[in-house]
């Protein structure tokens, strides 16, 4: 009986150990992305900590068992510049899978724990290294390797009823530390960099004055209201923000993106519209097939803002907005009208994480919850 257990267990836990060598980074859709923010928990500070992140399992690079020997913090970089080294830091760290869910994580670390919270571990003294200034996202270099090996997903016996606890608890418990700063990539006010599409020229503006400017908001978040302000209009106009979740396809039956004006006779339509427009607009460009479009008046500073407001839905993220702002003319052209560039903007959180921490004691029964925040990490 003995032989048979081991012959079963072997190829297991090697398939499993397989699954360990590919490097993943929780949460998944922070690969060679900077969390949004860097924070002084647990490291930045010379008092023990008890500091704990709950990880639903969609942010999780993988499914099914995983055989985990060591997880790599990532140090802060939104700020740039240089971290100095620190140590000793004397910490434990525990692993769990639970059915507590990020957004219903308790403030009493106990609580979220699963059956199967482990100790991978105990007492350790270690640095934290320097961190060189470097271009764009750090590395995986705060190393935190395991004295015993812990799997994912292989949980003990449930009873009847009790969800499968498919999300990840890693808490590291800082037993001592030296005074000194140190800050770790963190989720928190995630950025959305806009991305310009389609066309759009100097000459599509009102006379003696400047092309139409779309300036999307730096952050794109499920949960909270997006904001785009268009600039350069003439004053107390009728401003239109057209949006789809696209800037691929066909308008009026031609491919984006669609001039307005004849290249041979720019106060003239194009050929192919000259059935539904008289005039032309010479530089002006319709970028995308408006799936919903937005209408205000302009402020008398020829300045006007959009602002829509997210579902709070994870499924959000990663979901792109594409989007260009159309003006009323008097003085631009014949059709009356000008047209920005577009824009497109990124939904880039928040993601399923919550950290609960307590500054002053390494075994606190309770600490203060952020929802939306917790460390970036790498798993191996």
């Amino acid at each position: 009986m003995t032989t048979l257990c081991c012959c079963i267990a072997a190829p297991v836990l090697f398939a499993a150990n397989l699954l360990a060598q590919v490097n993943t980074t929780v949460p998944s859709a922070l690969f060679s992305v900077e969390g949004g923010s860097g924070s002084s928990v647990p490291f930045g500070t010379g008092q023990p900590v008890r500091f704990q992140c709950i990880y639903d399992a969609s942010e999780l690079a993988w499914t099914g068992p995983r055989v985990i020997h060591s997880i790599h913090l990532r140090a802060d970089n939104s700020g740039g510049g240089t971290q100095a080294q620190k140590g000793y830091v004397v910490v434990n760290v525990l692993l769990s899978t639970t059915s507590v869910r990020a957004a219903n994580a308790s403030a009493n670390f106990a609580e979220n724990w699963g059956s199967d919270a482990s100790y991978v571990i105990t007492n350790l003294p270690m640095t934290l290294p320097a961190q060189p200034a470097v271009a764009g996202v750090r590395p995986f270099n705060i190393d935190l390797v395991f004295q015993v090996p812990w799997a994912y997903g292989m949980t003990p016996a449930r009873q009847a009823g009790i969800p499968e606890p498919a999300n990840l608890l890693i808490e590291i418990q800082i037993l001592s530390q030296p005074p000194g700063a140190y800050r770790l990539d963190n989720l928190g006010s995630c950025q959305s960099p806009p991305v310009v599409f389609g066309n759009a020229g100097a000459g599509c503006a009102p006379s003696g004055g400047l092309p139409l400017s779309l300036e999307p908001a730096a952050s794109m978040q499920a949960g909270s209201t997006f904001t785009w302000v268009v600039r350069n209009t003439e004053p107390s106009v009728l401003v239109m923000l057209a949006t789809n979740l696209t800037a691929q396809g066909l308008l009026l039956g031609q491919p984006l993106p669609l001039a307005l004006f004849d290249p041979n006779n720019p106060l003239q339509p194009p050929p192919a519209l000259s059935s539904l427009f008289r005039f032309g607009a010479p530089d002006c460009w319709l970028n995308i097939d408006p799936l919903v479009t937005l209408v205000t008046i302009a402020s008398a500073a020829g300045v006007a803002s959009f602002q829509l407001p997210l579902a709070a839905d994870r499924a959000l993220v990663g979901q792109s907005l594409f989007a260009q702002a159309l003006a009323y003319s008097q003085t631009a052209n014949p059709m009356l009208l000008t047209t920005s560039i577009g824009q497109q903007s990124t939904v880039c959180g928040p993601l399923s994480v919550t950290r609960i921490y307590n500054f002053g004691s390494a075994t606190a029964v309770s600490g203060q919850i952020g929802y939306g925040q917790g460390a970036v990490l790498e798993v191996r």
